[in-house]
């Protein structure tokens, strides 16, 4: 009876044991003390996760040989996709595969849009050419989507949420592109003529999270566009173009301005103010732009061709028209998180004509160290700052280059009679101003990390997608133990031989020592 009982209880406590298992798949919580919460889904990737309709396969193509440094990212991503897996209710399954020594795994991998690459390891003081594989492939219903490489962890929570919002459908939301004229396929670069697409750096990364459009404003923007992508003009719109502009922000859309004030060419070294009644309806709602451009000690560099004799070569010179920013608003979820933005001929925004319901939140300041250049004096030759200390021309107050204005405003068409229907105003307006419009063009600043990162989380803030955000910038880093001297090496070679022995014989000692105290006292006790 009583070996009946033993196994009984030992079937239930197995029944329990798988039963819990089954729970934990579903049921999961994490207690994250690292920096940042790395380890732990953010709200918006558990929400994705939940709301997964169907079946939705991750695999992990991974070599089981990769290099010590990459090994961080393959754990990581292993958690971050239990943890995706948890919260799907069973929706959401992954499974890691080696394809390193089987050509059907390899060929599959291959099919899902994973290649190998090479990389160099220095093992045993060899150098080995090892290939190997890092991507993750997501099969949705006859739909596929991958990414080909984890090399790092930076942005990769972000990545696979946005994956698997594009890949399930979840509702990817519309922003339109304001451009005058059709783009030809290829981009414009310096001395090619054509109409090239200035803007494919930043229209190429937001097309992997959002559904893109294009918009002339000679008719109304359809409601469903959640952000206008408004990257600059150098003239006057129709008063059809300004009219459509100005009601969709009165009907609450959302816009991103990157506008020029003054218009400037480094090939000339010429600027003048840029004319146009864009201006008329931005003070009017309370936005103004100053007449000049600002100048910065902390700048890139411009290169200036020098004769020496028969000789002729390039001289980098620091140029303040340059500003490189890296004075942003750590309350901002925006910039919080940016290091480093270019920027090139730049004016300052005027925080001193607000309209009193309308608030302004700046983003970007220039340094400490800085001045400006205003209208009629535009001088922006590069000559004037060869063999210059900036810190010592440039020391006014920093300037504020980009922001967001939110509040109430009133339409520019308002009293306006051949504008009968127009809405009369909006509440809760929102606007994000950067003053350069090169800020987004490939050949400008698009071409620095940190101004397309700005780019995104703008998106995702005024999309209101915010929470997408902070995940962006997560990361794990591989930090390997400080190398030191050959001397040191030997020093804890024997220190780990020795002192384990040490402390043995120490504490046998001292316990050796108790027990003739203790005998001792026993003895005394007795006699």
């Amino acid at each position: 009876m009583k070996r009946k009982s033993i196994w009984t209880n030992l079937l239930i406590f197995v029944a329990i044991l798988v039963f819990l298992n089954l729970v934990s798949i579903s049921v999961f919580s994490r207690f994250d003390l690292s920096q940042g919460r790395i380890y732990s889904l953010s709200r918006a990737s558990k929400n994705t996760a939940r709301h997964i309709e169907d079946r939705l396969v991750i695999k992990a193509y991974f070599s089981k040989n990769l290099p010590g440094e990459y090994a961080d990212a393959r754990r990581y991503t292993q958690d971050l996709l239990a943890e995706y897996q948890a919260y799907s209710h069973g929706k959401l399954r992954y499974e890691f595969i080696d394809p390193s020594d089987e050509e059907t795994l390899k060929q599959e991998a291959l099919k899902n849009q994973i290649n190998p690459v090479q990389m160099r390891v220095i093992e045993n003081d060899k150098l080995e050419i090892r290939e190997v594989y890092m991507g993750l492939a997501f099969l949705y219903q006859d739909k596929t989507e991958a990414i080909p490489l984890v090399q790092n962890t930076r942005g990769l929570e972000y990545d696979i949420t946005r994956i698997i919002k594009k890949i399930t459908a979840q509702g990817m939301k519309k922003v339109a592109f304001f451009q005058l004229e059709p783009v030809d396929d290829q981009p414009l670069y310096s001395g090619q003529t054509g109409n090239g697409d200035v803007h494919r750096n930043v229209r190429q990364l937001l097309a992997e999270s959002y559904e893109l459009t294009v918009v002339d404003l000679q008719d109304p923007i359809e409601p469903s566009v959640s952000v206008l992508f408004f990257s600059g003009i150098d003239d006057s719109l129709s008063q059809t173009q300004l009219f459509h502009l100005d009601q969709y922000i009165m009907a609450g859309g959302r816009v991103i301005m990157f506008q020029d004030r003054i218009q400037a060419m480094i090939q000339t070294q010429t600027a003048e103010p840029i004319k146009s009644n864009l201006f008329d309806m931005l003070m009017h709602y309370g936005i103004v732009i100053k007449q000049n451009l600002v100048k910065d000690a902390q700048c890139g560099q411009v290169q200036i061709q020098r004769q020496q004799g028969i000789f002729r070569f390039a001289t980098p010179v620091n140029y303040p028209f340059f500003p490189i920013i890296n004075n942003v608003n750590k309350d901002n979820l925006i910039v919080r998180n940016l290091d480093q933005i270019q920027l090139i001929f730049a004016s300052e925004i005027d925080t001193l004509r607000l309209k009193p319901d309308l608030k302004f939140e700046p983003l970007l300041f220039t340094s400490a160290n800085t001045g400006e250049t205003r209208f009629p004096n535009l001088d922006i030759t590069v000559t004037q700052f060869m063999n210059q200390d900036l810190t010592k021309m440039l020391r006014d107050e920093p300037r504020i280059v980009a922001g967001i204005y939110s509040g109430a405003v009133q339409s520019y068409f308002q009293d306006n009679p051949g504008f009968p229907d127009a809405l009369p105003g909006y509440a809760d307006a929102r606007m994000l101003l950067v003053a350069d419009a090169e800020f987004v063009e490939d050949v400008g600043g698009a071409g620095v990390k940190g101004n397309l990162d700005f780019v995104l989380n703008a998106v995702d803030y005024m999309a209101e997608e915010g929470t997408l955000i902070d995940i962006r910038s997560r990361e794990t880093e591989f930090k390997p133990l400080r190398e030191i001297s050959n001397t040191g090496r030997k020093l804890v070679k024997w220190l780990n031989i020795l002192l384990p022995s040490l402390i043995l014989i120490s504490a046998g000692i001292i316990r050796y020592r108790q027990d003739l105290k203790r005998r001792k006292f026993i003895g005394e006790l007795y006699e």
